[in-house]
């Protein structure tokens, strides 16, 4: 199946002149410290379960006496600052992380490292053949980003591509950008992304589908676009 791209110079929303290296910097180090919390964890003396016996008697032995088991400076003992598990968190104020965002997507615009799918037809891909002989005309190579519109069935068929992460329009993020070569649009994924880089909200996958009654028929809707109340 083919298809057809066009390269992208120029999105209006992505209103940074330059490329700002610095709060991508930043923006990409709280994302992987917020990505990874720390999960190593040792035990302090009150949660080792140790026996409440002595090592040895208190006299008689030559040796130094000794208190619990469970003491810090004992084998087995607790660890007296050992790490806990947590949460790390790094501070960025929303300006720089946007900036950061935005010049990610400049930085990829300014390489030619961005092009959109022409047509609508490859978001109802459904093998991972056919959308992989489509990438392959892209021209690109290696780990790419390819944004589809949310429940494009596509998204099925690129999940089993080597390099290839799929993203939703509204997940943009520079930590994926920055590890990416290249990154690919759909035509209406490209118009859900300038939606909201210009801030608007893009409807979750489950406010698109219809309201369904119960007895199988679909809500009447209102004036208002809302569903009719009973009376």
């Amino acid at each position: 199946m083919a298809v057809t791209y066009e390269t992208l110079t120029e999105i209006p929303e992505v209103a940074v002149d330059k490329v700002n290296y610095g709060h991508i910097s930043e923006a990409y180090r709280r994302q992987r410290v917020h990505a990874h919390p720390r999960m190593a964890k040792t035990k302090k003396k009150a949660e080792v379960k140790t026996s409440k016996a002595k090592w040895f008697r208190q006299k008689g032995t030559g040796r130094a006496r000794q208190g619990a088991r469970n003491n810090p400076h004992l084998r087995g003992g607790g660890v007296v600052f050992g790490p806990i598990p947590g949460q790390r968190t790094v501070g960025l104020n929303k300006r720089v992380r946007r900036s950061a965002l935005l010049s990610a997507l400049r930085y990829h615009l300014e390489n030619e490292s961005v092009k959109v799918i022409k047509g609508d037809e490859f978001d109802g891909y459904v093998k991972t053949r056919d959308a992989y002989a489509a990438l392959l005309e892209s021209g690109f190579s290696g780990s790419g980003l390819v944004i589809i519109p949310r429940g494009a069935p596509v998204a099925r068929a690129l999940r089993n591509i080597a390099g290839i992460s799929v993203l939703a329009p509204d997940r943009l993020n520079v930590g994926d950008l920055v590890d990416a070569h290249f990154v690919i649009f759909t035509e209406s994924a490209l118009a859900d992304a300038r939606k909201h880089l210009a801030g608007a909200a893009i409807p979750a996958e489950s406010e698109l589908s219809p309201v369904v009654e119960p007895d199988g028929g679909e809500a009447a809707e209102t004036e208002d676009g809302g569903a009719g109340d009973e009376q």
